[in-house]
């Protein structure tokens, strides 16, 4: 179900009001003039409130309230730290997969979160297949609590390869996915990457421990 929300500009500069909670698709229309981006506004409001019975539909061009509405999206984390108890960070994962497995990969991650227990609001790049999942980490969280959290980010980041996708589509490797690199390239891909790493940086001096392990 979709629901695009516009918002109207209050006191606060850019501050969003409180929308509904429920799943919410926010789209940015672009073109070469008025006429063209109305029809794409149209065809849009057509395909979610007929087809997929979207709840509501609401348009604006006027630049404080698109800055309001996006307000709720630019928050996010913010709101997820909040949401968990308003202490400490974060684990955020990222994931991106073909478009046609997009809504699967988000429902099952969903399902782990509301079946673990824990705290982990979904979000993501519709448009690129982009994935995120906030995992809010307490300074008082137990070990098993934490071990729910990271077995939610295994379980996205196995799924997401299966699909067909990448580990990360955005945040980059680091150490954490290391580990999630030769189930996704192969192992011959990353001899190859080591091999460039080494000739290109045979001291170890760039980036030391991330992406390619190298002694």
């Amino acid at each position: 179900k979709y629901n695009l929300k516009q918002t109207k500009n209050d006191a606060h500069a850019h501050a969003a009001d409180p929308m509904p909670e429920k799943p919410t698709l926010f789209l940015e229309f672009h073109g070469p003039n008025e006429t063209i981006v109305n029809e794409q506004v149209q065809l849009a409001k057509s395909i979610c409130l007929q087809d997929f019975d979207a709840s509501d539909f609401k348009f604006t061009s006027d630049e404080d309230e698109r800055r309001s509405l996006w307000a709720a999206r630019h928050q996010l984390y913010y709101a997820a730290i909040a949401l968990g108890g308003g202490q400490g960070g974060a684990m955020v994962t990222d994931a991106c997969v073909p478009l046609s497995k997009f809504a699967d990969l988000m429902e099952a991650t969903a399902n782990d979160v509301k079946q673990m227990g824990i705290v982990g609001p979904c979000f993501g790049h519709a448009g690129d297949g982009n994935f995120h999942c906030i995992l809010p980490v307490r300074d008082d969280d137990s070990q098993e609590y934490r071990s729910k959290i990271n077995q939610i980010n295994h379980n996205l980041t196995q799924r997401t390869i299966q699909a067909g996708g990448t580990c990360t589509g955005e945040h980059g490797v680091g150490y954490g996915k290391i580990k999630y690199l030769e189930t996704q390239y192969g192992s011959g891909a990353i001899r190859m990457m080591r091999i460039i790493k080494q000739a290109i940086d045979p001291h170890n001096i760039m980036n030391p421990g991330k992406v390619i392990h190298f002694e």
